[in-house]
This record gives C-alpha cells, sequence and structure tokens, in this order.
C-alpha cells in the first residue's frame, strides 16, 4: 500500500489548481455519460479542468511492471509529461490510471536513477520529463479542495438508493480515504448508501486476465446477487477498468445461463450533475447503458417538478 500524499511534496501551484483530465481507454468509449459529467460538472465548483492532450495508454501497472518497468515508466512519464508542460498536476477518475501514473510519479520523484533513465528514452521523441506534479483521484479534487460541505450547499439530493463498488485499487493508501471520500460524496447526493457483504470484492478485471470464468462467476457474479438482494436504486461506481469488467460480465452472464443484471451501473459523477440540476440528456445519460436508466430519471424528474 503506498503511503506517499502528492500533496504534501511542496508542488502544489500557488492559486487554484489547475487540472488535465487523464481520461484512459474505456471511458472516452464505453462511459461517455461519465466523461461528459465530470467535464460539465468540475468547472462549475471552481476546479480548472481541460483534456490531457496526446495521451497514451495510462498503461496498466499491474501488466507492465512485470513485463518491462521500463515500459511503464516512459508511458506513464510520457502522459504526465503532457500536462507538466502545460503547468498542471493531472487528475484521474479510474482506480487503475490513478494507481499506474501516481506510482510511476512517486516512483521518479523518489528515484533520480529512475527519472534519469526515463528521461534517456523520451529523449529519442525529443521529450522530458522533470517530475514537478501531482497526480490526483476525481476523489481527491472533490472532497479535498471543493468539500463535501459545499457540495451538500449547492445541490439537491437524487432520491434514489445505492449501493458502492469501490474497487481493490482505491484501497492503495493505507489510511483507506480515498473509500472513505468515495463514501461520504456519494451519501451527500443520494438518499441513502446500502451496503453489503460483497462491497469490498474485486471486480475480476485482473482474474479476468488468467480466468475469465471464475472472474465472471466468482467475482462479478457474486458481486450481481448480493447487490440484487438489497432492492436498490444503482450501482455507483468511479473507475472504468470495474465498468469494463462489469459490461462484460453483464453480457456473458445473458448468453451463457440467461441471468439478468438489470440495475444501472452508474458513475459518481453523473449523481453530482443531477444533483446540480444538470438534465440527463445534457450529459447522454441514457446512452450505451447495461441496463436502462429510466427509473433514476423518473425520480429525479418527479422531484425537481
Amino acid at each position: 500500500m503506498a503511503d506517499y500524499q502528492e500533496s504534501s511534496q511542496g508542488n502544489k501551484p500557488a492559486g487554484k489548481s489547475r487540472y488535465s483530465f487523464f481520461l484512459g481507454c474505456v471511458m472516452p468509449v464505453k462511459m461517455p455519460w461519465a466523461e461528459s459529467a465530470i467535464m460539465q460538472t468540475l468547472p462549475k465548483l471552481g476546479i480548472d479542468l481541460e483534456y490531457l492532450k496526446k495521451a497514451t495508454c495510462c498503461p496498466r501497472a499491474g501488466v507492465w511492471i512485470s513485463v518491462d518497468e521500463r515500459v511503464w515508466l516512459t508511458l506513464a512519464s510520457y502522459n504526465l509529461l503532457q500536462a507538466e508542460g502545460d503547468g498542471r498536476d493531472v487528475m484521474a477518475s479510474c482506480n487503475g490510471c490513478y494507481v499506474t501514473l501516481y506510482e510511476a510519479n512517486k516512483l521518479l520523484k523518489e528515484n533520480p536513477e529512475k527519472l534519469k533513465e526515463t528521461n534517456e528514452y523520451l529523449a529519442k521523441t525529443n521529450n522530458h520529463y522533470n517530475a514537478s506534479i501531482r497526480v490526483r483521484h476525481l476523489l481527491e479534487v472533490l472532497y479535498e479542495e471543493v468539500g463535501v460541505d459545499r457540495i451538500s450547499r449547492e445541490t439537491k439530493k437524487v432520491p434514489i438508493r445505492v449501493a458502492l463498488h469501490p474497487g481493490c485499487h482505491m484501497r492503495i493508501f493505507e489510511d483507506g480515504r480515498l473509500v472513505r471520500y468515495f463514501t461520504e460524496l456519494t451519501t451527500s447526493l443520494v438518499n441513502e448508501v446500502v451496503s453489503y457483504e460483497e462491497e469490498q470484492m474485486c471486480c475480476g478485471l485482473q482474474a479476468n486476465l488468467a480466468d475469465r470464468k471464475f472472474a465472471t462467476y466468482e467475482r462479478a457474479k457474486r458481486k450481481f446477487d448480493g447487490i440484487k438482494a438489497l432492492n436498490v436504486d444503482a450501482l455507483v461506481i468511479v473507475c472504468s477498468g470495474c465498468y469494463d469488467q462489469f459490461e462484460r460480465a453483464v453480457q456473458i452472464l445473458k448468453k451463457e445461463i440467461d441471468y439478468d443484471f438489470d440495475l444501472p451501473i452508474i458513475h459518481l459523477a453523473e449523481l453530482l450533475a443531477l444533483s446540480m440540476g444538470i438534465g440527463p440528456d445534457t450529459f447522454g445519460m441514457k446512452y450505451l447503458r447495461t441496463a436502462p436508466v429510466d427509473s433514476i430519471i423518473a425520480k429525479w424528474e418527479n422531484d425537481r417538478r
């Protein structure tokens, strides 16, 4: 577990934080509603946010560190230097992308030899990274820079009950603060957050690389079974990797055993958008879903009348 806080490293620029938003591979393809909701809500809360330009895959630390650490550090630093050149920190919503970029940045800050070696590879493309910026999670930006109190004052709760899926990589810090941020932020946006036994269980994404059946039936389906018993309106996530796994599992389970997980899987930023009065059509909430979100929209519309 990491025990390093970039906010304590003296790299935060004076005045309002400025962020480059690292989308990752999954969000723009499968979760456009999450991307749009983030880009529409954070600026309204005073966050200076732009897209991270010329981004590559993060790349996934769990794969590339074991294959070739040099590739991992070089690609990660290539993403980071794009933001550094614009005088911005990096913000990620996907837990996996966050861990990759955070851990790479941490290593390069703490190990001058690794930074030197990485810059030798970057130099071949006329690039250089100084490791002068921070990597922040969407949850850190919302909780630490905007604050739950302000969000509560400036929003109206969406009248639904939800379950949470934090995801494994959200537990990167020993104090568990990202999970706490996720829980408190969601609680401020909905009527009720309902806990369940399998809440801390992995989605199965990493296991899917080795054993698809185990990942689908012993991880995703076990979570789905526990969540379906709660009679909640939605499952809330922030991690694109987890969403990718759940979307795939929903399709496989339907095809192989005619199992329906008909509960919407939604992103925290969608709840934030709705609670701020941003209409679902404005950020494309209805499209590319694992299950219809009509019931959530209906409850939101009725409450707004």
